[in-house]
């Protein structure tokens, strides 16, 4: 019995050894630029909220009317990883992502004259951590990042527009890596990313990709929610988070492919 499993096992690592023989370090540096749009979300954190409550809340919300706009989304990606070849047309990698991410939310509200809007914008400059497992088939590459963004540095801008007058009054407020949790309760920014990659160009080591993603920002929480009605803001958590759409480009390296 002993010898039997001896056996199967030099037959498994011989297997591995021939499945995964062309199997090595891939590097890749990422540049994506895209669009986000705001997501602007209110709950009660009162479960036991009496009607009146209820209708209060749904009141502010509808006068506080945060609508989706479109921001712009940047920045610079770093891949570092394994990969293992299957067969010719078929390998899997396993990469971390590490590096640096623009995103602006934006959100308007409307007055009942149209002549005037609000509009209300978070500018975050983070740094990005996260895995990426992906599957490369021939010349594509589908990929599933799934991480965190870490923001550094804040900006957010309120501004109010008066198209009769031609004239635009604004706001803006800045915060560092040591005040942003003076703004939301937990500054850190969970995401999810969706890529599919072509490599338009390729050698033995060397590759020039050009790809496309979907993805999502999950919300931050503001300690201060932003509602007329204090009473009701006091009971009501307020998040913005983004989906996200946009193409990236950059090159992948296999030294030793």
């Amino acid at each position: 019995m002993k010898k039997l499993f001896n056996i199967l096992i030099i037959m498994l690592l011989a297997s591995a050894s021939v499945v995964f023989a062309k199997s090595g370090i891939e590097l890749g540096m990422f540049v994506p630029l895209g669009l986000g749009v705001g997501i602007n979300q209110y709950s009660l954190t009162n479960k036991n909220a009496t009607a009146q409550q209820t209708n209060n809340f749904q009141s502010a919300v509808k006068q506080a009317d945060r609508r989706s706009s479109v921001g712009f989304d940047s920045g610079f990606l770093f891949h570092i990883g394994y990969r293992f070849d299957i067969n010719k047309d078929l390998s899997f990698s396993l990469l971390g992502e590490i590096g640096y991410s623009h995103d602006e939310f934006l959100y308007y509200r409307n007055s009942s004259d149209k002549n005037y809007q609000n509009t209300y914008t978070y500018m975050f400059e983070s740094m990005v951590f996260a895995i990426y497992p992906k599957l490369n088939w021939k010349k594509f590459s589908f990929g599933l990042n799934v991480g965190i963004k870490l923001p550094l540095y804040i900006r957010s801008m309120s501004s109010y527009t008066d198209y009769n007058n031609k004239n635009i009054k604004r706001n803006i407020e800045h915060y560092n890596a040591f005040q942003i949790k003076n703004i939301f309760n937990e500054p850190v920014m969970p995401y999810i990313k969706f890529s599919v990659d072509y490599s338009i160009y390729t050698d033995k080591k060397f590759a020039l990709v050009l790809g496309g993603y979907i993805g999502y920002d999950f919300g931050l929480s503001l300690k201060n929610t932003l509602l007329n009605d204090q009473a009701i803001a006091k009971m009501t958590k307020q998040t913005i988070s983004s989906f996200d759409v946009g193409f990236q480009v950059g090159i992948k390296i296999l030294p030793n492919n």
